[in-house]
Parts: structure tokens; C-alpha cells; sequence
């Protein structure tokens, strides 16, 4: 049986790879993870107004947050405006790519400004670190990202 190539051969042929493709895409699709940032989007939206001024009264320290890493953890260096202050905060470690290795952290820090945090709290990858903090009856956040290497 020989099978004429014309018109409406060539038009099925189309159609059924298209079909296919589609078929094809649609199943890639549904196998991606879709993770929120965050489940309370709405009312963090609400907020914004006050996390823009916790953010401009970290701006207005003297000295930056620093993260660097060694061979045994992340070490976290806090501007010098805040010693001899009492600080009540915490850090939220965000991972981007994953939900499930998130965590918080108090702060807390030596006499010379610096947080210690063991390394295997993490995985190799991305990292956003957000600060939010207490001091003298302001509020501030700042966020820094990094980068963990194993």
C-alpha cells in the first residue's frame, strides 16, 4: 500500500505533530514546582509602607551588614552603631530555589559585632539574608544576599 503525499496528508501530519508538541509542553509544565515567596503576599503588600522606612533607618547607620563565609560557617559582621545597644531581631535565611531550606535566627552577636552560624545549617547555593531588628524604639530591616560554598 503506497500512501499519497498531498494536501490533506500534509495537513494531518502538521496538525498531529502540533498536537504532540503541545500534548508534550503541557506535561513539562504540571512537573514544575510553582513556590510562593511568601503565602501572606497580601497583607506584606499593606505593609510595604513601614518595611520602606525600616529599610531607610538601617540606610542611615554608619556601617553596612557584612556576611562572608570560612571554612567552618557564615559569619555575619554588624555595623558598629550597634554596640553597646540592646537589639532584639531576628535574621530569616531565604532560599529562593527552595522553600524547605529557609530558617530563622536570632541576633546575636560577640563584642566585636559578629554572628557565628554553622555551616551545615545550609545547603551550596543562593541565599538572601533579611535582618529585622529593634533599637532604641526604631525599627530596621536590610537584606543582603550570598552565597554558600560546600
Amino acid at each position: 500500500m503506497k500512501i499519497k503525499f498531498n494536501w490533506g496528508t500534509g495537513i494531518f501530519i502538521f496538525i498531529t505533530l502540533f498536537l504532540l508538541v503541545n500534548v508534550f509542553v503541557i506535561y513539562k509544565s504540571l512537573q514544575q514546582r510553582n513556590d510562593l515567596v511568601s503565602e501572606e503576599y497580601y497583607p506584606q503588600g499593606l505593609e510595604y509602607q513601614k518595611q520602606i522606612d525600616r529599610f531607610a533607618n538601617a540606610n542611615s547607620l554608619k556601617g553596612k551588614i557584612a556576611i562572608n563565609q570560612d571554612a567552618g560557617g557564615i559569619l555575619i559582621s554588624y555595623p558598629g552603631d550597634l554596640k553597646g545597644r540592646i537589639i532584639k531581631g531576628q535574621v530569616v535565611f531565604f532560599r529562593p530555589s527552595d522553600e524547605n531550606a529557609d530558617f530563622n535566627d536570632s541576633i546575636r552577636f560577640d563584642t566585636a559585632l559578629i554572628q557565628y552560624i554553622p555551616v551545615d545549617k545550609f545547603i551550596a547555593g543562593k541565599y538572601i539574608a533579611k535582618f529585622f531588628w529593634t533599637m532604641d524604639g526604631k525599627e530596621y530591616a536590610n537584606e543582603s544576599a550570598f552565597r554558600v560554598n560546600k
